[in-house]
């Protein structure tokens, strides 16, 4: 959950062409960066001493002990990132970032010497009307995504995919761009810089769609027929852009990817849509990847669900040196007006005047969203989640559940929204700017939803395929009409 506060993202550049580099490389210092950590976090984290006192000291020393040996020897950045994040999970498993700066996503590559991976010569043209003749069910052929041409083809027991044509200057035509195994349950992906890392999901969806973690390939030969579902999902998965359409005449379907800088985009999709949804039974909320954003994002989504007056449970700041900075960034900010700025710096001064607590600023612990009616139509709304939903995502679907419309469809979402409103910190050494949050909800400890998740009402195993979902909700919903 988060609230007005305006906080600052950097994008981590996992993937960034970083060219000839005349500068040293440096190694990082993983034990330094990891005391600052651990020191910045039991400091300021609003969430440290909940979890701590759940879990003990003894368990903590004891982790504090295994972390400290393994980050003595590390040198490799993206190794030290990894042991940081595994160090942050004793406490909770998301809502917490941590992203390599510039300087050291530079020095890392400039350490690295990975040579990309050939495939073995064949003639594709031939190939090619091999495939056309064959009637059996693979991922062989030849693929696109963006700009690019892949060719799969199977070696033995791989199915390997590699360059045919590119703009990209970093990769040359047959390198090898991944294998995965023929169950494809699990396989290797080359980074730009041709660095192997194992995949974690690979999908083979109606013939048309390769999903490889995020990355999704679309087929180009042979040509299959694409299905309706298949392509909404490569629409879903590719597009950050809200939609809807009816789907029938009993059902209206809305995709929201993110509630973050995306009210008007909201906004403008209910409007355009809200004749067709508030004539019409049925409607479908796809939230799948909508990770977190600003709570007033979803606001123009509750008069379509409401049936009875909605509780939101508040949140308490954590007050220390550190965090109360945030407040002289929004004091300072151009887009603060002078009513706005007065709030900021009373909340401040409250905070300043409490170090070491926890504050209620809003002053209230819950909040009740009255409206003047509940509309007729839609009479059933459907909202599917998965384990990719947290944060402010996680909030909507806590104040949905309190309407007797609402019903939720396929898996438990990711579990981070108890501690919230993350703020950033930079180490002396610059190499990673990291995240933690500030704030906690009045929830806890009698309603925690961190690491545990929200569940369906309905879940969606693995048996009906992703791209079918929605198909599987609006079935499942004719029956309640």
């Amino acid at each position: 959950m988060k609230t007005n506060i305006k906080f600052m993202k950097l994008l981590f550049p996992v993937l960034l062409l970083m060219g000839t580099m005349s500068i040293q490389a440096q190694n990082c210092n993983c034990k330094e960066n990891y005391e600052w950590t651990k020191k910045t976090f039991e400091e300021n984290d609003a969430g440290y001493r909940h979890i701590l006192d759940i879990k003990g000291q003894t368990a903590y020393d004891l982790h504090n002990k295994i972390t400290n040996d393994k980050v003595t020897n590390i040198t490799d950045f993206y190794q030290c990132k990894a042991a940081l994040e595994d160090w942050v999970k004793f406490f909770r498993t998301d809502h917490f970032r941590f992203t390599l700066t510039d300087k050291a996503v530079k020095n890392q590559l400039n350490s690295e010497h990975f040579q990309p991976v050939r495939q073995k010569a064949f003639n594709i043209e031939q190939f090619k009307k091999t495939l056309a003749t064959r009637k059996d069910d693979n991922i062989e052929g030849i693929w696109s995504r963006g700009s690019n041409l892949i060719v799969v083809k199977k070696e033995g027991n791989t199915f390997v995919g590699s360059i045919i044509n590119t703009q990209n200057k970093d990769w040359n035509k047959d390198d090898i761009l991944f294998s995965l195994n023929q169950d494809l349950k699990s396989g290797t992906y080359y980074q730009r810089n041709f660095k192997p890392v194992p995949v974690k999901k690979a999908l083979y969806l109606g013939k048309n769609l390769l999903q490889i973690d995020d990355t999704v390939f679309q087929r180009s030969f042979p040509s299959v027929t694409y299905q309706d579902n298949t392509k909404e999902y490569n629409q879903i998965k590719t597009s950050g852009k809200t939609f809807g359409y009816k789907k029938d005449d009993n059902t209206v379907y809305l995709r929201i990817p993110a509630f973050h800088q995306n009210k008007k985009a909201i906004d403008s999709t209910l409007a355009s849509l809200d004749k067709l949804i508030t004539s019409t039974p049925n409607l479908i909320i796809d939230l799948r990847d909508c990770q977190g954003g600003q709570d007033s994002n979803y606001q123009g989504l509750i008069k379509y669900l409401y049936t009875s007056p909605i509780r939101t449970v508040m949140t308490e700041m954590y007050s220390t040196p550190q965090n109360n900075k945030i407040w002289d960034t929004l004091i300072n900010s151009s887009d603060t007006d002078a009513e706005e700025k007065e709030t900021y710096k009373k909340i401040q001064s409250t905070l300043n005047s409490k170090l070491g607590q926890f504050v209620n600023i809003y002053g209230k612990d819950v909040t009740i969203s009255k409206k003047d009616q509940v509309l007729p139509y839609p009479k059933n709304v459907a909202i599917i989640i998965h384990e990719n939903n947290f944060s402010t995502t996680e909030q909507f679907i806590l104040l949905a559940k309190q309407s007797r419309k609402v019903k939720f469809f396929g898996r438990k979402t990711g579990g981070a929204v108890d501690v919230s409103n993350m703020i950033e910190a930079t180490p002396p050494s610059g190499d990673f700017v990291f995240e933690y949050c500030i704030s906690r909800s009045l929830r806890i400890p009698e309603f925690p939803v961190d690491d545990l998740g929200i569940h369906p009402d309905f879940y969606i195993d693995k048996t009906i395929p992703e791209d079918q979902w929605v198909d599987f909700t609006s079935n499942t919903m004719k029956n309640w009409n």
